[in-house]
C-alpha cells in the first residue's frame, strides 16, 4: 500500500527525512527555566518530611494510619504486592513501610528485595515509604552503602532496628545505630524506632523504656509500637514514656488476625504480647473457618482502635497487614480512616514521592498521562527534570522499557484473563472496536466480563474524560480508538473536584486534547481536511515514522494545561512536543502486541487478523488551541465521521 504521504499535498509539514537523520538520538529536549519555580508553593506537602506530616496531623488533632508490608520471594509476588500497595494507597495512608530481611540481600537490586519494593513504592506509586533497616549481619561499611542506596532511590524514611543477632554487627543496640545515622547523614532521613508497650522480649519493661529513651535521645523522630491487645497496658506505656521524657509521636501497632495461621505466627513473632484468653478461645473454636476468623479479627481490631481514639491515646495507628488486603482495608473503613476524598493535587499528573524529583519537576508530556509509571521508569536516570518549561537542550534520553522495568507497572501476565477481557478471538476490526467501547462505557463484553483496562490505560476512564464520554463513544463506534483525552477548560477553580490542581485560589485552563489510533484510510481523510481548521494542531505517524505529519515545528512545545495562581508565575505542567511524540509513538504501538496480541497464539487466525489491523493503524494526536469555545476538535471529528458515512452510502 502506498504511504499516505504520496496521496497528500506538500502543504503539510513533513519530517520523515529529518527524523531519519536524527534516529540515533531518541531523546527529549528541555532546558531549565532561568528562575526556578518555588516548589514549596507548587508541590504542596510532597516535599515535606514525614515527621512534619505526622506532627501536623497531631497538632490538628487529626487521625491517620499507616500500613506495613514485607517483601515477597518472587518477581510475580513483587508485582502482585506493588499492585496491592497501589490499591491500598487510594485510601490515603500517611505512609507505608517495607520490612527487612537480615543481610545485604535486602539491599540488592533483586526485584523482590526490600530496597526494590520500597524504591518502586516511592518512585512509581507515589507512596511515602518507610524502609526498615536492621543492623543484623551488617557492618558500618555495609550500612553506609545501604543508606546511600536508599537516598539515591529517593527513600527518606528509615525504621532503625538492631535485629535479633548482634554477633555480626558493629552495633549492639539500635540507639547506637540511630546516633550513627544522625552523625553520618544528618537530617537526610526521618528515623522511626520500635516501642514495646509490654516490654522487649529480651529485657524487662523498665529496661525497654530506658532503651527507648536512648533511641529518642540519639535522634529518633517517632515511635511505632509493637502490636497490642491490652488498651490499659498501652495507656500505662504512654504515660510512662512521658514520665521518661519521651515526647516524640507514638503510633500504635495493630494486627488484624486474618486466619488461624496468623495467630500461630503471632505467638512466635511477639512472644511478649499477651493475647487475651477469650480471643484465643474464639479463634481456636473457629480454626477451620478462615473467613469467620477474619471477621473476628476485624471486630477486635476495630474495637481496639475505637478505644484508642476515644481515650485520646493516639492519633495514628499502624496496621500490620501481613501482605493481606481485605481484612486491613475493612478495618480502616470501619474506623472511618479510609479516605474517598480527591484531595487537592499539586499537579494534574501523578506525583512521585521521591522528594528530589518532586522538588525539581513541574512539566511532563501529555502522552504518558494514562501511564505515569512508564514515564517515571523511562526518566528515572535523569539528573535534572524539566522545571518551568520543556525546552530545547540535547539531553537526557528516554530509557527503554524492557521486561525488568515492566515488572513495576504491570500485573503478572495472565493470558486467560486477557482473553476473557479482550476477546477469545479477533475476526475483524469490529471485535477490537467492541473492547474499546466496553472500556469507554465501563461495561461488560459479550462474554460478560468487565473491560476495566486497556494496554494504554491501567485505570478506568478518569473523571475528566467522563466529561466527554459521549464524544469518545461516538469516535470509537467509528473505529477511532481513543487512548488519551481531555476536554477544554476555561478558568475552573483550582479546588474543582474534576479539573483542580495546584495551590488555593487559582484558576485552571486547558486545551481539548485527543489521541487515538485510526486506519490508514481514515487518516487520509483527516489529512485532507484538517488544514481547514487552523486552530487545530496535529501530529500523526504510522508505526515506523516513515509516514509522519505535523503542522508545528519539531522544536516547539504546546502548552496543554496551565494554572494561574495568586502572586506566582503561570505554571504549565502538561505539554505536547513533536520529538517526544515520536518516542511515545514507539511505546504506544508496541503495547498492541506486547500487551494485547500475546493473548492469541502466534500462528492463530486471530493473531493474523489482529496483526493485520494494527499494522494498518496510525497514531493521531490533536490539540484544539481555542480553549474558550473548545469545539473545533469535536466538530472536525464529527465532520470526518459524517464524510465517512457519506462515502459508505455512495459506495
Amino acid at each position: 500500500m502506498p504511504c499516505i504521504g504520496q496521496l497528500i499535498s506538500d502543504e503539510h509539514l513533513r519530517f520523515e527525512k529529518e527524523y531519519e537523520s536524527d534516529s540515533d538520538t531518541a531523546s527529549v529536549h528541555f532546558e531549565l527555566a532561568s528562575s526556578p519555580t518555588n516548589f514549596e508553593y507548587c508541590h504542596d506537602e510532597s516535599t515535606v518530611p514525614l515527621i512534619q506530616k505526622i506532627k501536623s496531623k497531631i497538632e490538628a488533632d487529626e487521625r491517620f494510619y499507616s500500613l506495613e508490608f514485607f517483601p515477597p520471594r518472587t518477581k510475580d509476588g513483587a508485582a502482585n504486592l506493588l499492585n496491592r500497595m497501589d490499591r491500598m494507597n487510594k485510601g490515603k495512608p500517611l505512609f507505608m513501610d517495607v520490612t527487612w530481611h537480615a543481610g545485604m540481600l535486602s539491599a540488592s537490586n533483586k526485584v523482590s528485595s526490600s530496597m526494590t519494593i520500597a524504591s518502586s513504592a516511592v518512585n512509581y506509586l507515589g507512596i511515602e515509604t518507610l524502609l526498615h533497616v536492621t543492623t543484623n549481619k551488617l557492618s558500618k561499611h555495609d550500612l553506609r552503602e545501604v543508606l546511600n542506596t536508599a537516598r539515591s532511590h529517593g527513600i527518606r524514611n528509615i525504621m532503625a532496628l538492631s535485629g535479633d543477632n548482634h554477633s555480626h554487627s558493629d552495633f549492639r543496640y539500635s540507639s547506637e545505630f540511630v546516633a550513627w545515622i544522625r552523625a553520618e547523614f544528618g537530617s537526610c532521613f526521618t528515623i522511626a524506632v520500635a516501642g514495646y508497650p509490654e516490654g522487649h522480649p529480651d529485657s524487662t519493661y523498665e529496661d525497654s523504656l530506658l532503651h527507648l529513651k536512648q533511641k529518642v535521645d540519639a535522634g529518633a523522630d517517632f515511635i511505632v509500637t509493637q502490636l497490642l491487645f491490652d488498651i490499659d497496658k498501652y495507656e500505662e506505656f504512654i504515660n510512662d514514656c512521658r514520665c521518661y521524657d519521651i515526647n516524640v509521636p507514638i503510633i500504635a501497632g495493630i494486627l488484624p488476625i486474618q486466619n488461624y495461621d496468623s495467630l500461630r505466627k503471632l505467638n512466635k513473632l511477639a512472644s511478649n504480647v499477651k493475647i487475651p484468653r477469650d480471643l484465643q478461645e474464639r479463634i481456636e473454636n473457629l480454626k477451620d473457618d478462615d473467613e469467620a476468623i477474619r471477621e473476628v479479627g476485624i471486630e477486635i481490631s476495630v474495637d481496639i482502635i475505637t478505644q484508642l481514639f476515644n481515650r485520646k491515646l493516639t492519633n495514628g495507628i499502624h496496621i500490620y497487614t501481613l501482605n493481606r488486603e481485605i481484612g486491613p482495608k475493612e478495618v480502616i473503613k470501619l474506623v472511618g480512616l479510609w479516605s474517598k476524598d480527591r484531595s487537592r493535587r499539586p499537579f494534574p499528573w501523578q506525583v512521585t514521592a521521591n522528594k528530589k524529583r518532586v522538588a525539581n519537576e513541574d512539566v511532563r508530556p501529555v502522552y504518558w498521562a494514562q501511564r505515569p509509571k512508564s514515564y517515571i521508569t523511562r526518566t528515572k536516570q535523569w539528573d535534572e527534570f524539566p522545571n518551568g518549561r520543556w525546552g530545547n537542550a540535547s539531553n537526557p534520553a528516554f530509557g527503554e522499557l524492557d521486561d525488568y522495568h515492566l515488572f513495576y507497572m504491570a500485573k503478572p501476565k495472565n493470558l486467560p484473563r486477557l482473553r476473557d477481557m479482550w476477546g477469545h478471538e479477533v475476526r475483524d476490526i469490529s471485535d477490537i472496536r467492541e473492547i474499546f467501547l466496553c472500556f469507554i462505557k465501563n461495561c461488560k463484553n459479550r462474554h460478560g466480563v468487565d473491560v476495566v483496562e486497556l494496554p494504554w490505560n491501567y485505570e478506568p476512564l478518569n473523571l475528566e474524560s467522563k466529561m466527554i464520554q459521549d464524544q469518545l463513544i461516538r469516535l470509537n463506534e467509528n473505529n477511532f480508538f481513543t487512548i488519551n483525552s481531555q476536554p477544554a477548560v476555561n478558568a475552573a477553580r483550582s479546588n474543582d473536584q474534576v479539573f483542580g490542581w495546584g495551590p488555593k485560589n487559582g484558576y485552571i485552563y486547558q486545551k481539548a486534547y485527543l489521541e487515538f489510533f485510526a486506519t490508514s484510510e481514515d487518516t487520509r481523510h483527516i489529512l485532507e481536511l484538517i488544514n481547514q481548521y487552523p486552530l487545530l494542531s496535529y501530529t500523526i505517524s504510522d508505526k515506523t515514522a516513515s509516514d509522519c505529519y505535523t503542522n508545528y515545528r519539531k522544536d516547539t512545545s504546546i502548552a496543554l494545561t496551565w494554572g494561574v495562581f495568586p502572586g506566582r508565575e503561570i505554571l504549565q505542567p502538561t505539554i505536547a512536543n513533536f520529538r517526544t511524540f515520536l518516542i511515545w509513538k514507539d511505546e504506544a504501538f508496541a503495547l498492541w502486541h506486547e500487551k494485547w496480541g500475546i493473548a492469541y497464539d502466534e500462528d492463530s487466525p486471530s493473531r493474523k487478523v489482529f496483526d493485520s489491523v494494527v499494522d494498518d493503524l496510525y497514531l493521531v494526536c490533536l490539540v484544539d488551541n481555542d480553549f474558550v469555545d473548545g469545539d473545533n476538535l469535536w466538530s472536525f471529528m464529527e465532520r470526518i465521521i459524517s464524510n465517512k458515512a457519506s462515502c459508505r452510502v455512495t459506495a
